[in-house]
C-alpha cells in the first residue's frame, strides 16, 4: 500500500522548497544577447540556460518557435545567433523592453525568461497548495523539489477506493498531482494510483489540468472553482475507465515499447529487457526475415507483443517502486516526468488503436485465391 508524508517531512522538504526558489531579476532587453542556445550575455557576463529558458526567451521576445525551426534549416549555428539578437534589438526598440530572468539559486543557471514582472513563490505556492489538501480532505503520497529549476510538485491521494469495470485487479485511488514551475505557474492534473501495486501516473488530460498564472482575486476563483469540479468527479479524468480498458486491448507498437523501454533503461539498466521485452519482439521479426533496424521501416506499424496498458506500467512502476527492488539513480525529478510520460502515454492516440480486427488471421487459403488459377 502506499505510504503517506509525516508531518515533520512535510515541513522539511517544504523547507527545502523554499531555500531552492529560483531568483529573478528585471532587465533592460537591450543588456541582453544570445551568446548560443545554451548561453546568454547579461551586461558583459555569459551565463548558462537550460532548453527551455531559450524558448522562453524565444517567446518572451515574441518570436514563434516555428520561425526558429526554419532558422535550423536556412542557417548554421552562428548565422542563427546572429539573426536572433539582430531580430531582438528590433523587437527592443519597437516593443519589448525589458524581460524578467529567472535564476536557480542550486545550479546558478537562467531557467526561464518571462514578460511578467514576477513569478508565484514556493511560499505562495504551498499557502494555495495547502487550502487544496485540508479542503478537500487529501493524503500527501510525496514531494519533490526540482533541483534545476527551484520548482516544486507533489502528488496527494484521497481514501476511497474505485474499480474499473471488466477489468481485474485494477482498483485505484484518486488525487492531484499540484506542481509549481517559476516559468509556467501553478498546474493541477489529475493523480492516479493503482492500488495492487502501488504505481502512481499522472494524467495531464485537458479537461482536468488547469494553470494558474497569477495570485489575482479573480485567478485564484476561477482556480477553486475548477478543483471543485473535480471534486463532483471523484478527481477521476472524464473517460478513464475507457482509457485503461483501450490500452488494455490496444497492441502497442514497436516505436511505443522504444519509446517506453528508454524511458526506464536508464534507471533499471540490464533489467529493462525483463520488464519490456523489447529484444523478444525484435528477435521475433528477425525470424521471419524482418530487420526492423533496417532504414525506411515503420516501427509505428509495427505490432508488437506488448499492451499499451503494460508500457504504461512499466513506466510508472519504474518511477514508484524501482529503487525498493534495486539499487539505482532514480531522482526525485525522474520520478515525476516518468510519472507524467505514463500518463501521457496513456491518453496518447496509440498508433495501432484503429487497426480493424481480421477474421483472416494465419495466413491466406490457397484454395481461395480464385483469381490466382484463372487462366
Amino acid at each position: 500500500m502506499q505510504t503517506t508524508l509525516s508531518n515533520t517531512l512535510v515541513e522539511t522538504k517544504k523547507k527545502e522548497a523554499i531555500s531552492a526558489q529560483s531568483l529573478t531579476k528585471r532587465i533592460s532587453t537591450g543588456d541582453l544577447k544570445l551568446v548560443d542556445e545554451g548561453h546568454v550575455e547579461i551586461n558583459g557576463m555569459t551565463i548558462k540556460i537550460t532548453k527551455d529558458a531559450y524558448k522562453g526567451l524565444i517567446k518572451a521576445l515574441d518570436l514563434p518557435q516555428s520561425f526558429t525551426s526554419k532558422l535550423d534549416r536556412l542557417f548554421n549555428s552562428k548565422s542563427k545567433i546572429d539573426f536572433i539578437n539582430t531580430l531582438s534589438r528590433a523587437i527592443a526598440t519597437l516593443g519589448t523592453k525589458s524581460l524578467n530572468v529567472i535564476l536557480s539559486p542550486i545550479s546558478k543557471t537562467i531557467v526561464g525568461f518571462t514578460k511578467s514582472s514576477s513569478i508565484i513563490t514556493n511560499e505562495s505556492f504551498f499557502k494555495l497548495s495547502d487550502r487544496i489538501i485540508d479542503g478537500q480532505g487529501f493524503q500527501l503520497v510525496d514531494m519533490n523539489v526540482n533541483p534545476v529549476t527551484g520548482g516544486v510538485s507533489m502528488n496527494a491521494m484521497l481514501d476511497a477506493e474505485h474499480n474499473i469495470k471488466s477489468l481485474t485487479n485494477e482498483a485505484f485511488k484518486t488525487g492531484l498531482t499540484i506542481s509549481n514551475n517559476p516559468n509556467t505557474g501553478i498546474q493541477v492534473s489529475p493523480y492516479i494510483n493503482r492500488l495492487w501495486c502501488a504505481n502512481g501516473c499522472t494524467t495531464q488530460m485537458a479537461k482536468e489540468s488547469y494553470e494558474l498564472n497569477d495570485l489575482s482575486v479573480h485567478g485564484t476563483s476561477k482556480f477553486f472553482e475548477h478543483i471543485n469540479q473535480l471534486r463532483k468527479t471523484n478527481f477521476i479524468p472524464e473517460g478513464y475507465g475507457d482509457k485503461v480498458r483501450s490500452a488494455n486491448n490496444t497492441k502497442a507498437s514497436i516505436a511505443e515499447v522504444n519509446r517506453a523501454f528508454n524511458l526506464i533503461k536508464p534507471f533499471v539498466g540490464e533489467r529493462a529487457e525483463s520488464i519490456i521485452p523489447r529484444g523478444k519482439n525484435y528477435d521475433a521479426y528477425g525470424k521471419m526475415g524482418v530487420d526492423l533496424n533496417t532504414q525506411g521501416v515503420d516501427k509505428k506499424m509495427a505490432e508488437s507483443n506488448q499492451s499499451i496498458w503494460s508500457l504504461v506500467n512499466a513506466i510508472t512502476w519504474t518511477a514508484t517502486n524501482s529503487d525498493k527492488v534495486l539499487e539505482n539513480n532514480i531522482q526525485d525529478k525522474d520520478r515525476v516526468n516518468l510519472q507524467i510520460a505514463g500518463g501521457n502515454l496513456l491518453d496518447s492516440k496509440y498508433h495501432l488503436a484503429n487497426t480493424m480486427k481480421s477474421p483472416f488471421s494465419g495466413g491466406l487459403n490457397p484454395d481461395d485465391q480464385i483469381g490466382a488459377i484463372l487462366n
